[in-house]
């Protein structure tokens, strides 16, 4: 009966008749503002639900901007190195870049860390992966901390902006310690660079291959930002320009090479 009666009326309609069309307009009328209330009310729950199938997205594009970000920042810093002195130095150690090493992604978690201070993050990542106790972890940009202790399943990772996180650092052939200053866009070397080390603003910052150093080398810290003489110009503190930014970390790699080992060959690959 009902088809019957929708065949009816599509035929009415086609063959335009005029009480048909009286009615389709009266019932438009009544339906109509019931169904424009309905829209209204049901729209911000199709906005909220469009938002909620629309944030993984958004999060994943801003993911990869920032990551694109940093990856360019840290080719912005290798390419203001003397080109002749870096690519003898990367001849030295058998690398290519920092990429080169064997790398660990891994997602920072944002739960507190126990009784550690804010210098501090937890990944989510641990010793079954593979990461071990003093191995740097980078961005795309370049250094952002070291893992300070690791379970099997996670690690708390130190960063570069904490007062105790020191490293040694080369920059212009001269070899200092780096510090933490409760800054996240800056370190300062306050130890090593004697006055008459030729260090200029710009000069990048990088880890050492000094036998002392616990990381590999080449691994990008930030460039010179301030030059002071001090002790009668026996001594130079520097201020690093951070390449990374340990403030706002999302996602880290663990250098994947053991603390302190010499790197004599070229690394196998990237691990993601």
């Amino acid at each position: 009966m009902i088809f019957l009666a929708a065949a009816a009326l599509i035929t009415l309609d086609f063959q335009d008749f005029g009480p048909l069309g009286t009615v389709q307009n009266g019932a438009r009328e009544i339906v109509n503002p019931i169904r424009t209330g309905a829209e209204e009310i049901a729209s911000p729950i199709t906005s909220l639900w469009q938002g909620a199938t629309r944030y993984d997205d958004l999060e994943a594009e801003n993911l990869a901007l920032q990551s694109e970000v940093d990856r360019l920042r840290g080719e912005l810093v290798q390419s203001e190195i003397d080109r002749g002195d870096f690519d003898a130095l990367l001849e030295q150690s058998g690398l290519e870049s920092t990429e080169a090493y064997p790398l660990l992604l891994t997602r920072v978690r944002k739960s507190s860390v126990g009784n550690f201070g804010s210098g501090v993050i937890e990944i989510e990542s641990g010793t079954s992966s593979g990461v071990k106790k003093d191995m740097a972890v980078v961005t795309a940009a370049g250094l952002v901390g070291r893992v300070e202790q690791a379970d099997r399943s996670s690690a708390v990772v130190r960063l570069v902006s904490d007062p105790d996180f020191v490293i040694g650092a080369e920059v212009a052939g001269e070899v200092g310690l780096a510090l933490g200053i409760g800054s996240n866009s800056e370190m300062r070397i306050e130890q090593g660079l004697k006055g008459r080390a030729e260090v200029e603003l710009g000069d990048p910052v990088t880890t050492t291959r000094s036998d002392r150093s616990l990381f590999p080398p080449n691994i990008i810290i930030g460039t010179v930002s301030v030059i002071d003489v001090v002790d009668s110009g026996e001594r130079k503190v520097v201020t690093i320009d951070l390449a990374a930014d340990p403030g706002d970390l999302r996602f880290v790699s663990v250098v994947l090479v053991e603390p302190g080992a010499e790197v004599d060959e070229e690394p196998q690959g990237v691990n993601g």
